[in-house]
Formats: C-alpha cells, structure tokens, sequence
C-alpha cells in the first residue's frame, strides 16, 4: 500500500514538471527503493500510473472540455470519447507496471 502511495504521489508531482513519460522513471525509482514482491510491485505500478493518468484526464476533461478529446476519437474511428480515455488509462497503467516491475528486477540483479 505504502508503494501505490508513493508512486502516485511521485508519479504526480513528477508530470507536473517534465513530459507524461516520467511517470515511468517515478515508478521506476519507488520500487527500485522500496520493491519487495515482483507481482504487488507491478500491481502497485499498474494501479497508481492508471489512476494518477485516468484523473488527470478528467481533470482537463472537466475543466476545459472535451473537443480536444472528440477530434482525437473521431481521428481514431473510436465510437466515444470515453473509450480514448480507458484506452490512455490502460497505457499508462501498463507503463507504470512494467517500470515498477524493471526497478524491483534491477534492484534484485544488483544485490546478486
């Protein structure tokens, strides 16, 4: 719980300055840190980077409209505009999984 915590909070804080791929080096860096199992690090890491996108997300999509969001799914032939927005989440929760799941696998080759 404590590393879903801390990679949201850092995954967050983190895009606030650099680009939306950052979220990955948060996440990377977290579970390098405070990794323990490989399956509830990847968990934590799918989770917090799904969660911090998704709201986010509706952020902008609630505080300046969605016509950005509509041209982007009409562009991809998407029926809604809330389907880009489980497309985006599920991105970034799989980014998040894979580089929980890199930092705990570098920190456990390391130690070898």
């Amino acid at each position: 719980m404590m590393l879903f915590f801390l990679i949201a909070v850092f995954s967050f804080l983190i895009q606030l300055l650099l680009p939306w791929w950052s979220m990955a080096i948060a996440a990377f860096i977290v579970s390098f840190g405070i990794g323990k199992k490989p399956l509830s690090t990847f968990l934590s890491g799918f989770c917090a980077c799904g969660l911090v996108w998704l709201l986010y997300a509706l952020f902008i999509h609630f505080t300046k409209g969605d016509l950005m969001t509509e041209r982007i799914a009409q562009l991809f032939t998407l029926p809604s505009s809330w389907l880009l927005y489980l497309i985006t989440l599920l991105l970034a929760a799989i980014i998040g999984g894979f580089a929980s799941w890199s930092g705990l696998s570098l920190k456990h080759l390391l130690k070898k």
